[in-house]
């Protein structure tokens, strides 16, 4: 059983670390746990100096070599519809904008089959991009998703049997298709994929891919907090009180990654096939692995409607607006979280 990890990335951003924090809040509280990291050959070569850690961190390393003209969104979405078929062994696959905080345990009754949480933890029909995931399956020629479900691919559980490997073959062959019609997300070729299958994706407990936004049912006992890179909030360089905790877990700060690229991390082997250990720094070490209480203290101080509306997309891009044009308007908010 194998946790997977895609990879595509420069030192010009921050997704190295951002990968390297969500493999580093897996072995704090999954410490057997046997990681797989799968990149492509231009991330690989940019993987030296403090950015080789990634290296050190997990347990297996897997480079595809691709055309050199994809872009890096390109290489990604390949990366991730041909990774059934490249990784041996049953594995969970995660995004790497979570942080686990739980234990990821597979339940026996997976095995066999394809798992994944329903995007935005409901049903098509009342999902708020209803309109646009239809729009796209009927301009790329698609089903209209008659059994009313789309799965979030940001956590996925796949186990290694030949309908499996089929399955994403299909994905990987419907998704150059539809980036041959100027579309390159995979999301409505999976859907279609499913659709082609019999609609065998099994629904995964909503715990399993906490998607923040709009799973706060699922918080309390959440195993993989899904924040989306969408909410990280760039702060550029301001200081952030511990008042903006409440708006702003530390978590969700652009500069948490950032940093991390001068900050050394210690990986050690533990012995007796117990895994391996990552610390970086006590700050670090303890965000990572408390990251689920900076979102309960979120509905802990502000309400669960408030709780809602502080995790929207619409808020963490109003809030990297205030911090880049008129960073003064940011200062309402930090005393209010004195306040609370």
């Amino acid at each position: 059983m194998k946790y997977l990890f895609v990879l595509t990335s420069s030192p010009k951003d921050f997704f190295c670390e951002q990968t390297l924090v969500a493999i580093t809040s897996l072995r704090a509280h999954n410490p057997n746990a046997f990681v797989t990291l799968l990149t492509d050959d231009k991330t690989a070569e940019t993987l030296t100096g403090t950015r080789a850690s990634i290296k050190e961190a997990v347990d297996e390393l897997k480079v595809l070599k691709l055309d050199e003209k994809y872009s890096p969104m390109l290489r990604s979405r390949f990366l991730k519809t041909v990774m059934r078929n490249e990784i041996e062994g049953d594995f969970l696959y995660m995004d790497s904008d979570i942080a686990v905080a739980g234990d990821l345990t597979i339940p026996g009754v997976w095995q066999g089959g394809i798992y994944a949480v329903l995007d935005f933890h409901t049903n098509l029909h009342k999902a708020i991009n209803r309109k646009k995931v239809l729009n796209a399956a009927k301009m790329l020629g698609f089903s209209p998703i008659k059994n009313d479900e789309i799965f979030n691919g940001g956590v996925m559980f796949a186990s290694d049997t030949p309908q499996a490997r089929a399955f994403f073959r299909k994905w990987h062959e419907l998704w150059q298709y539809s980036v041959s019609k100027n579309y390159p997300f995979d999301m409505a070729a999976l859907a279609e994929t499913d659709f082609s299958f019999g609609y065998v994706i099994k629904k995964m407990p909503g715990e399993w891919n906490c998607q923040l936004a709009y799973g706060k049912q699922f918080l309390p006992q959440a195993k993989i907090l899904h924040f989306f890179g969408s909410r990280i909030v760039d702060t550029c360089g301001r200081k952030v009180p511990p008042g903006m905790d409440v708006f702003l877990p530390k978590i969700l700060r652009k500069d948490f990654y950032t940093n991390l690229k001068n900050i050394p991390v210690h990986v050690s082997e533990t012995g007796d096939d117990a895994g391996k250990q990552i610390s970086i720094n006590e700050y670090y070490d303890s965000v990572i692995k408390n990251a689920k209480d900076g979102f309960l203290y979120q509905t802990k101080k502000i309400g669960v409607l408030g709780a809602d509306i502080v995790r929207s997309y619409a808020f963490a891009k109003s809030l990297s607006f205030l911090y880049k044009k008129t960073p003064f308007l940011i200062r309402p908010f930090e005393w209010l979280g004195k306040i609370l």
